[in-house]
């Protein structure tokens, strides 16, 4: 054991293992040299077998809080939280001040959203060592965490005069006053960091964007630091997104007003910003087309300003590129490879282009690829390329290589939306699969892809820009689920045997609350009917409580279990009715449930984000159940609920509807998209400008 704390001392942590092992194999029981093992072990990034050696002393280690404490912090390295909980109780009860377990169980607590007890934990590590700094900021994080700001600056501000240089601390005062919607005191607070503690203030970003500090999300968070240093504005507004993303909506109304007099200040001054994630968000508010129109074209020319040096600038081409094969090149910007949906769906599409015409090329932005994603798209395409852990000017060097003449962003106008690859232009032509605006900003984008419903005839397509009209519906549906799905009863699923079942199969970040209170108001007039939702972590305590306010019981929404993608569709054939939202539509929920055979109901707004459920709907021969109203969608909502004969000739109707309803004739709808490409380049080489055009109806491919 002296040997082996020498070699440690020494910085020779692999010598000192094997002494201590050596030591261990002559007193397999003695906790000290177990003990020592472990934590060798646990700073040679081997936890698991730190775990199994404290394991084999546990009852040695239990009968102290500290050896207690030990086992439990091993067990939580190795995911056992179980065991990890019931060792940080049995270490309390042997000591109720032991520091460490009650740090610790706070730490575990916060992780689960679990805040009044993590608070009242940090409060007690406070009063037995008021003199240690990280006390005071753990109790701000929580306090900040349950989104009680004005306590959370409280307690920092008592922790500053108590630690005045302590750039922890003051980073957390800066951040918190912008949660707190002080923007000019948070501004003043940033511009006095040091220039040593602004490395520290973005390592902290980081931690809010990822809190497992995952290698996607810091390239994801280090790009965006790129694009624009964050200000009090972005520091509140994402955290408003954040929140948002759980089902957490008391930041609406405040993130609104500063958002409005921003772009109200931008106007009058004439300078604007970047507004990065806004542009997606401001759906989810109360802004209007004028306030989301401006979001969007206030970004252009300054992220452009910010990117102009880093590539070359692009050279449209005029004429056709000299080719053997003579084929339009178009590359698809997808999200992710490793979603088993959405690779279903891409491979599905890819197997339908006509390979004489089209060469395909997928640049993918899985956060951390993995070499074998891609594989089975690449019988179909002509390259395949993993993107997302390049840089803007890395992934646009690499897809210039390709000489496209189109490149497609698969992402709407969402978070993972690449901007700043579009911004430097590697294509001719560059269009979104489908906008989710009325109005097509020029910029980076030549063309939005929409259709005759969410673009209806008396719509001003002089004025929105170059919108391509598809005939059916722009939401391109994969050929459903090949795999066949096992019986799986409504117990299995979590659900109630004779209840009635409406359900929304998307994330609570696009849940917004006029549509979580329309549902609501159906829940009050259906009282035996339940709201199936997906599992969503720490958004079902926030959407629980917001039920109970709208006077709903907490447990009448119910969600699913954890469950992978057979499984999942497996249990959703169980719903009775899904329910759309009513600002964003849900797109991929829909076309899930209408392949399974599960009617829908959804409300066409005025947008093209609120329309594209209706044009979803429409071409599933669903007409029907396109509303045009909220008080309309509530009322056809509690008419199929109280009438099971109703709701059971509508799927009836979907299932009959399927041989020929234009959303699931992919091969079709694949040529319509391949027909609105041609014509894009056509124009190009042509050299006339992007502009507004219909697409006429494919033929369909359905075999007699």
């Amino acid at each position: 054991m002296l040997h082996g704390t020498a070699l440690h001392a020494a910085g020779r942590l692999e010598q000192a293992l094997f002494a201590f092992e050596q030591a261990l194999s002559l007193a397999p029981q003695d906790v000290n040299t177990a003990s020592a093992c472990a934590t060798l072990l646990s700073l040679l990034d081997r936890p698991a077998a730190a775990y199994k050696i404290l394991l084999s002393v546990q009852a040695l280690l239990m009968q102290n809080a500290d050896g207690a404490a030990n086992l439990a912090i091993a067990a939580e390295a190795c995911g056992d939280l179980a065991k990890a909980n019931a060792a940080y109780a049995a270490a309390l009860q042997l000591d109720p001040s032991h520091l460490r377990s009650l740090n610790n169980v706070a730490i575990l607590a916060a992780s689960s959203s679990q805040w009044d007890i993590a608070i009242a934990l940090a409060r007690k590590c406070l009063a037995l060592q008021a003199g240690h700094a990280p006390h005071h900021a753990n109790l701000a994080e929580y306090l900040s965490g349950a989104r009680r700001y004005a306590e959370a600056l409280d307690a920092v501000a008592t922790a500053m005069d108590q630690f005045p240089l302590d750039s922890d601390l003051k980073i957390r005062h800066a951040v918190l006053l912008a949660f707190q919607g002080e923007l000019a005191k948070s501004d003043a607070a940033l511009k006095n960091l040091k220039a040593e503690e602004r490395g520290v203030f973005e390592k902290f970003l980081l931690k809010l964007e990822a809190p497992g500090d995952a290698h996607g999300s810091a390239v994801s968070h280090a790009r965006k630091l790129a694009l624009q240093p964050p200000d009090a504005l972005q520091i509140h507004a994402d955290q408003a997104f954040r929140t948002m993303a759980i089902g957490d909506w008391r930041s609406h109304d405040k993130l609104t007003t500063l958002l409005r007099e921003a772009l109200a200040a931008n106007t009058a001054t004439g300078v604007g910003r970047n507004w990065g994630d806004a542009a997606f968000y401001g759906l989810l508010l109360d802004l209007q087309d004028d306030e989301l129109m401006q979001l969007r074209s206030e970004s252009i020319p300054v992220l452009d300003a910010r990117l102009k040096a880093s590539l070359p600038a692009f050279t449209r081409r005029q004429q056709p590129i000299a080719r053997q094969d003579g084929r339009i090149h178009v590359g698809l910007g997808v999200q992710s490879l490793h979603d088993a949906r959405q690779l279903h769906a891409l491979k599905q599409q890819l197997a339908h282009h006509d390979v004489s015409r089209f060469a395909m090329h997928v640049y993918a932005f899985t956060p951390q690829p993995g070499l074998q994603s891609g594989e089975s798209l690449r019988p179909h395409a002509a390259s395949v390329n993993e993107i997302g852990h390049m840089t803007g000017a890395e992934a646009a060097a690499r897809i210039r290589l390709d000489r496209l003449d189109i490149y497609v962003e698969m992402a709407f106008d969402s978070p993972w939306s690449r901007q700043d690859i579009a911004a430097m232009r590697v294509a001719p032509v560059q269009l979104r699969q489908a906008g989710l605006y009325r109005c097509h900003v020029p910029g980076h984008w030549d063309y939005s892809l929409s259709d005759r419903f969410t673009h209806p005839d008396g719509s001003e397509l002089s004025r929105d820009g170059a919108i391509v009209r598809l005939p059916h519906s722009c939401w391109l549906a994969s050929a459903g689920q090949q795999m066949p799905l096992r019986p799986l009863s409504r117990e299995d699923a979590g659900l109630p045997a004779d209840t009635l079942v409406l359900a929304s199969f998307l994330p609570p970040a696009i849940i917004d609350p006029h549509s979580f209170s329309v549902w609501m108001k159906i829940l009050r007039a259906l009282p035996d009917a339940v709201l199936w939702l997906p599992r969503c972590g720490a958004a079902a305590i926030n959407l629980a409580r917001e039920a109970q306010a709208a006077g709903v019981g907490p447990a009448r929404l119910l969600f699913s279990a954890p469950m992978d993608r057979t499984e999942a569709l497996a249990a959703m054939r169980h719903a009775d009715l899904v329910l759309d939202t009513l600002r964003l539509n849900a797109a991929q929920g829909l076309e899930d449930a209408l392949h399974l055979g599960i009617p829908a109901i959804t409300c066409a707004g005025g947008s093209p984000a609120s329309r594209l459920g209706g044009s979803i709907l429409h071409a599933a021969g669903l007409a029907q159940c396109v509303l045009d109203s909220p008080d309309a969608y509530r009322a056809e909502a509690v008419r199929l609920g109280r009438n099971p004969q109703v709701l059971q000739e509508l799927r009836q109707h979907l299932r009959a509807a399927k041989a020929s309803a234009p959303l699931f004739d992919l091969a079709a709808r694949v040529r319509e998209w391949e027909a609105a490409w041609a014509t894009m380049a056509e124009r190009t080489r042509a050299g006339l400008a992007p502009a507004a055009f219909d697409v006429p109806s494919s033929a369909s491919s359905a075999k007699p």
